[in-house]
């Protein structure tokens, strides 16, 4: 991103729709130059990207700029009503749950035409490539977390998954993750993701709680509590940036950076159990500076791309837990 672009005097918003792992330093930049912005999920690759992203945040709080995030569930008026009522005690304590993005998947390899560089070419095909997207537990997935982290009210304490390859080709990501999210106090979501075309499709959430059960968006059984009507218009992708507009208008910014920057964290730390075979932690990849986790970062990087430093990775080389 040129910062004299951002700069510009009659530039008041900055839309990042970029390939994820530019997405912290397109956001600290437009916040830096003291622009309202719109990013997109997820919010990068690795823990020090996050961690950005948290700080782009507070900077943008401290100027009065607004950010909001494409995370469109939290704009959806039937997850907005049920949010609702699960903090209003309507199925009781939260104890557990389900979220799923199992979907169809590309299995065509990525394309290369004659004369791109490296750069060019993953840049072309960043979707396939886990430096650059995070591979689809992050760059997808993330949504489905997000909501658990929005119904449950923090971010998991630890994470143990598995996660493999069967199908795609070309590339360097996984076909499906499962991963066990701890909560703490006895919470436990199970995370499941999968983009293998010719199999069962969900995208969905389900919570379990002491008093009755909810789907994200869809029944909920329990105690009858009441709720407002929250706005929706033109669907959810809409309704973010009415909502975007709104908070600059109105001088209230909304500031959904730390939620969508934690919501990918919790990706992160699925796909690196997964990776690796080990447990993580939350703890590793924000506070223990002496986590082998805590500095991962994906290479090639934002700033290996500006510097004509990009080497592309061996197609099909794929981490192998316990190797990783």
């Amino acid at each position: 991103m040129k910062t004299s672009t951002v700069a510009m005097k009659d530039v008041d918003l900055v839309l990042i729709a970029t390939p994820v792992c530019f997405h912290p330093v397109h956001l600290d930049a437009a916040v830096r130059a003291g622009k309202h912005v719109f990013m997109e999920k997820a919010a990068g690759v690795d823990p020090p990207g996050m961690r950005k992203v948290i700080e782009a945040g507070e900077l943008a709080r401290q100027k009065g700029l607004a950010i909001v995030a494409g995370t469109q569930r939290r704009h959806q008026a039937k997850y907005r009503q049920n949010a609702h009522a699960v903090a209003q005690g309507a199925i009781g304590r939260i104890t557990g749950g389900r979220v799923w993005w199992c979907g169809g998947g590309s299995s065509n390899p990525p394309r290369r035409q004659a004369g791109w560089s490296d750069a060019e070419y993953l840049v072309r095909n960043w979707y396939r490539f886990s430096m650059m997207s995070g591979d689809h537990i992050v760059e997808q997935h993330c949504h489905n977390l997000d909501v658990a982290n929005w119904f449950i009210g923090r971010p998991p304490v630890q994470a143990l998954g598995f996660g493999g390859r069967a199908r795609r080709q070309g590339g360097n990501q996984y076909d499906f993750f499962s991963v066990d999210l701890d909560y703490g106090d006895d919470v436990i979501m199970h995370s499941m993701c999968r983009q293998v075309k010719g199999c069962f499709t969900r995208l969905s959430e389900q919570f379990v709680g002491t008093k009755g059960s909810v789907w994200g968006d869809g029944k909920l059984t329990g105690k009858q509590v009441a709720v407002p009507d929250f706005e929706e218009k033109g669907g959810p992708y809409v309704q973010e940036h009415r909502d975007l507009i709104r908070s600059i208008r109105e001088g209230k910014p909304l500031n959904e950076a730390r939620d969508v920057a934690e919501s990918t964290m919790v990706a992160i730390m699925g796909r690196i159990s997964a990776y690796t075979g080990q447990i993580v932690r939350w703890s590793d990849l924000t506070k223990n500076t002496s986590s082998p986790w805590y500095n991962l970062t994906l290479s090639p990087t934002a700033a290996d791309f500006e510097t004509d430093a990009v080497a592309a990775p061996p197609e099909n080389s794929i981490p192998l837990p316990g190797e990783a």
